[in-house]
């Protein structure tokens, strides 16, 4: 079974940077674990990644060790031509706007793309199982709930990063 490790923005703001042990930490879990986190392209720029380069540009990389050692990665674009994943998009922005009583006009679209990537990977057969690791409950709700509406029952798990989580966090996490 392939599982795909997706990350928002908040795990890395949360883990206070490359210098902070709980960013170390998730470093060394995840490599030891062998695998990687995925982030969509719109929370590479969220994180001060420059979109018009074709590569990681020169002191402009967030979190240069985590890109350069290929534990994070920057995954493919989202296919929006793809009904199923501009429909859960769609459907995520609508989700988060309740949950958050917020204008839908509103709702980040780097929250929507975590769910918009979950899908595209599911779906496009890239993996098995994902499992989103996020800090904003909301977004993390909008997926548990809306993949198994749209085929992925049992394919995905919603992991909440707190403090605590990235305190303790070991290569179990990710095996």
């Amino acid at each position: 079974m392939t599982t795909a490790y997706v990350a928002d923005t908040g795990v890395f703001v949360r883990c206070g940077g490359p210098d902070n042990d709980k960013f170390q930490r998730l470093r060394q879990a995840v490599r030891q674990a062998g695998v990687s986190l995925r982030i969509p392209q719109r929370v590479y720029e969220e994180l001060g990644g420059d979109p018009a380069a074709d590569e990681y540009p020169s002191g402009n990389i967030p979190y240069p060790d985590g890109f350069e050692e290929g534990w994070i990665v920057v995954a493919d674009e989202l296919d929006y031509t793809n009904s199923l994943v501009s429909t859960i998009m769609d459907d995520a922005r609508r989700f988060i706007a309740n949950e958050t009583d917020r204008n839908v006009d509103i709702t980040e679209k780097a929250d929507t793309a975590l769910v918009g990537l979950a899908a595209q990977l599911l779906e496009t057969d890239q993996a098995d199982h994902v499992i989103l690791l996020t800090t904003d409950k909301p977004a993390g709700r909008a997926a548990e709930t809306l993949l198994p509406q749209h085929g992925f029952s049992d394919q995905f798990e919603y992991r909440y990063v707190s403090i605590e989580y990235l305190e303790t966090i070991t290569a179990d996490e990710f095996r």
